[in-house]
């Protein structure tokens, strides 16, 4: 389904609020995504006008912020359009019988968030006189909203 590599990251104090916030974020749009979704399907079962048509199933997640979500503006919009993301590779899963229909996530238990390579970059420091990479340190965050180096 998605090509790339997975990672476990171990942030320190400051950086674990930022990323819960952007978990949590990512979480919200999915679940409004599903939410949607079962309101169409229940819609259309009631509207005998409506039987047959397709229900719209997109990566648009704008519409769900408004006043009452403001704080989804405090994460990085990729992080938002990663959930959209998400729900549509599901949805296509199932289309496919390869799955079931998307369910709404919990929070509790081991929790992720995907971040793709405009969110993180591995920036490795040299060492001046031998010119030897020391590490690779993962850099995670943009520029408006930064979380730090996580070793």
């Amino acid at each position: 389904m998605l090509d790339g590599y997975r990672f476990r990251l171990y942030p320190d104090k400051d950086q674990q609020p930022i990323l819960s916030r952007w978990i949590g974020c990512q979480r919200l749009i999915d679940n409004a995504k599903v939410q949607e979704d079962r309101d169409y399907r229940r819609f259309q079962r009631r509207m005998v006008g409506t039987v047959g048509e397709d229900i719209p199933v997109d990566q648009q997640y704008s519409r769900f912020i408004n006043d009452a979500t403001a704080f989804l503006r405090e994460v990085p919009s990729q992080v938002l359009r990663n959930a959209a993301v998400k729900f549509r590779h599901a949805y296509q899963r199932f289309f496919r019988t390869l799955g079931g229909r998307p369910k709404l996530k919990k929070k509790g238990g081991r929790q992720s968030v995907w971040l793709t390579s405009e969110l993180f970059a591995f920036i490795p420091p040299v060492e001046a006189a031998t010119g030897e990479v020391l590490s690779y340190p993962l850099h995670v965050g943009t520029d408006k909203f930064p979380v730090g180096i996580i070793p």
